[in-house]
C-alpha cells in the first residue's frame, strides 16, 4: 500500500494535514512495504480529513496486506466531495470511488454516466443534522429559511437535505446551504450561529463530541434503514477489462469486514502504526484515546452493520429494489425528473467469489 496523498481538494485546512487544491496526484509517497505488484489501482475516498472511520473502505485492507498478497498495488487518497470523487473515476484518474447511489443517480440524470458500484459500504442512509442543544429546530421541517452547513457541498448532502425537509413538512427550502468544513470550524459555526444546523453522519459527530464540543441530532427518517449509504464504483469499461483486480478489490474489502467484527480495537491500532501522526503522544492516555477512537469506528460499524452480520455474510451485495427505492425517492422529490433504469448502476457479478475465501485464518489473526 502506497501512503495517502490528496488527489482533489478544496484547500481545506483538516486537523492535522495540508491538502491542497487540484485534480493531480502529489508527486512523492512513501511506501508502506515493498510490494512486488502485477498491477496497481487508486481508491479515492470522500473526505479531507482520513480518520480511523474511513479505515473500513479500504485503507485497513491494504495495510494488512490483502490487496497486495493477490498481487495488487492499491494507493489510498481523498478528495473533497462525492462529485469530484466520480469525476476522478470517470476520467481515469482513480479506479475505484467512494460514492454513494444518489450521487450516481443524479449524475445519471444528466446524462448516462459509465459507471457501476462495485461493493456496497454502508448499508444504511446514515446522515442527519446537529443543531445546538437548546436549538429550537426539533426536526427537518425546522430548516426551512435557515442556514445549514455540511463539510463540503456534496451533491448526495444536498439531496439527503432536501428529501428529509420534504419529509418532515418544511414550508420552505433553507435560506441558504453553506460548505464549512471538516475540522472543527463547522462546530465553531455551529456554536456561534453562523449556521443553523449542520448536516453529516455518525462518525464525524462522533469526532466533534470527542473534541468537547455539545450538540443534539435531529430524529433520522424512517425510511433511512431501507437504503444504501455509500459503496466503491468503477467505470464500466474498466471493470470488463480488469475482473481479476475487482475480484481481489472487493475480496480485501470483504476480508476487512470480517476483521473488524473480530477486533475492532486492532483496528485503531492498526491506523495508528499507518498514521503515527493520528496516535497517542508520549504520555498520553492511551486508554482514553482508544476509547474516542473506538467511538468514531463504532459510528463505522453500526453504518456498515458489521455488528448485526454474521461472519459468513455475503459482504458487500446489493440488490435492486433498494437502488430504484433511491431512484423513485429522487423523483418524488423532483431532483430527478428523467426515466432511466437504476439498477443498471450496480453490479453483483464479483460478489460471490469475493465472499470464496477462509473466515478462519482472518478471525485467528485479528485475535492476535
Amino acid at each position: 500500500m502506497r501512503s495517502h496523498r490528496p488527489l482533489a481538494l478544496l484547500g481545506v485546512i483538516s486537523r492535522r494535514t495540508v491538502l491542497l487544491a487540484g485534480i493531480a496526484l502529489a508527486a512523492a509517497f512513501t511506501p508502506a512495504a515493498a510490494v512486488a505488484a502485477d498491477k496497481a489501482a487508486t481508491i479515492v475516498l470522500s473526505t479531507t480529513d482520513q480518520d480511523v472511520s474511513y479505515q473500513p473502505y479500504g485503507p485497513l485492507a491494504a495495510q494488512l496486506g490483502y490487496f497486495a498478497e493477490e498481487g495488487l498495488d492499491v494507493t489510498i487518497e481523498t478528495a473533497g466531495t462525492s462529485g469530484q470523487v466520480l469525476q476522478l473515476v470517470l476520467s481515469g484518474k482513480a479506479q475505484f470511488g467512494m460514492v454513494g447511489p444518489d450521487s450516481v443517480l443524479l449524475a445519471a440524470a444528466k446524462g448516462d454516466v459509465p459507471i457501476k458500484m462495485i461493493y456496497v459500504l454502508i448499508r444504511k442512509s446514515i446522515y442527519t443534522a446537529a443543531v445546538k442543544p437548546d436549538s429550537p429546530i426539533q426536526d427537518f421541517s425546522g430548516l426551512a429559511g435557515k442556514v445549514v452547513g455540511m463539510p463540503a457541498l456534496s451533491t448526495t448532502l444536498e439531496a439527503f437535505t432536501k428529501i428529509r425537509m420534504t419529509d418532515d413538512g418544511a414550508p420552505g427550502p433553507a435560506a441558504s446551504i453553506i460548505e464549512t468544513g471538516y475540522g472543527v470550524t463547522s462546530m465553531e459555526a455551529l456554536k456561534s450561529g453562523t449556521i443553523d444546523a449542520f448536516i453529516a453522519w455518525p462518525g464525524l459527530f462522533a469526532a466533534y463530541q470527542n473534541a468537547g464540543y455539545d450538540i443534539r441530532l435531529l430524529p433520522y427518517g424512517d425510511w433511512q434503514n431501507d437504503y444504501y449509504g455509500i459503496g466503491l464504483a468503477a467505470r464500466e469499461d474498466y471493470i470488463a477489462a480488469n475482473p481479476d483486480v475487482i475480484d481481489t478489490i472487493a475480496r480485501g474489502l470483504a476480508k476487512s469486514a470480517v476483521f473488524i467484527k473480530t477486533n475492532p480495537e486492532k483496528v485503531v491500532e492498526t491506523f495508528w502504526a499507518t498514521y503515527p501522526t493520528r496516535a497517542p503522544l508520549p504520555g498520553e492516555d492511551v486508554e482514553e484515546a482508544m476509547t474516542k477512537e473506538m467511538r468514531i469506528l463504532g459510528a463505522t460499524i453500526g453504518q456498515m452493520r458489521i455488528d448485526e452480520f454474521p461472519l459468513d455474510f455475503m459482504w458487500g451485495s446489493q440488490d435492486a429494489a433498494t437502488w430504484q427505492r433511491h431512484y423513485d425517492l429522487l423523483k418524488k422529490t423532483g431532483q430527478i425528473t428523467t426515466d432511466f433504469d437504476p439498477t443498471k448502476f450496480f453490479t453483483n457479478d464479483f460478489n460471490e467469489k469475493a465472499n470464496a475465501f477462509d473466515r478462519a485464518p482472518i478471525v485467528a489473526s485479528a485475535a492476535e
